[in-house]
């Protein structure tokens, strides 16, 4: 049936397999860890969902509308592959790494 050297190789790419990461999970460090100074939590964008007349978006695994709040920073603005958060007073603009879906023509 099998040679021993196939089932390591087949092992391996399981092994491989598994370790892929999940592009809309959080990254492991951006659940434990603080920017540096403030305490603030880091926020990693993972989806935009652009609908009708209501945007969402998942920041950390949680979603958001605009206004909505999380880490103490604001949803200020939705666009096409990043959003702007306000705290304390500054901007900041998450991006998506790239695009998943691109738009029709």
């Amino acid at each position: 049936m099998f040679k021993p050297a196939y089932l390591m190789l087949l092992i391996g790419l399981c092994d491989f397999a598994n370790a892929a990461l999940d592009p809309t999970q959080p990254a492991p460090s951006a659940t434990t860890s603080a920017t540096a100074g403030t305490g603030a939590t880091v926020l990693v964008l993972q989806s935009i969902v652009r609908g009708g007349r209501q945007s969402q978006v998942v920041i950390n695994g949680q979603t958001l509308r605009l206004g909505d709040e999380l880490g103490g920073a604001k949803l200020r603005a939705i666009y096409p592959n990043s959003v702007v958060l306000e705290r304390q007073g500054q901007q900041q603009v998450l991006r998506l790494a790239e695009p998943i879906l691109k738009p029709s023509r």
